[in-house]
């Protein structure tokens, strides 16, 4: 399929989808002799996988060694379960952090305004 038949298929920008192939998240696309690309229709569940994969926080650097693992397939089940636990993690020791700072403004600006 060509790009904008993809683009219509995932509801992602073509230029987004150009994108993903510059920085090599999506496989590059064979180009036809016309010199259009050619996706394979395995391309609708990669985008699929980046675009959740981005929603739910990942880098797009995590997510190219995630797909770069897997490839020639798909990620496993075990390993989409281990990078979302992983980054389970992550997320709750951010909110600990952020926590922790919010604790030492507030504590400043009650010393403040004594």
């Amino acid at each position: 399929m060509r790009i904008g038949e993809l683009s219509k298929k995932t509801g992602i920008a073509t230029s987004r989808i150009r994108f993903y192939e510059r920085r090599e998240i999506l496989p590059k696309a064979v180009r036809g002799e016309n010199g259009y690309r050619e996706y394979p229709d395995r391309a609708v569940k990669v985008l699929s996988l980046i675009d959740d994969a981005q929603r739910l926080g990942f880098s797009l650097s995590e997510i190219r060694a995630s797909l770069s693992e897997a490839a020639p397939d798909f990620p496993s089940r075990a390993a989409m379960i281990k990078a979302l636990r992983s980054k389970l993690e992550s997320i709750d020791q951010h909110m600990k952090d952020v926590r922790a700072r919010r604790r030492a403004i507030v504590k400043l600006l009650d010393e403040l305004s004594d």
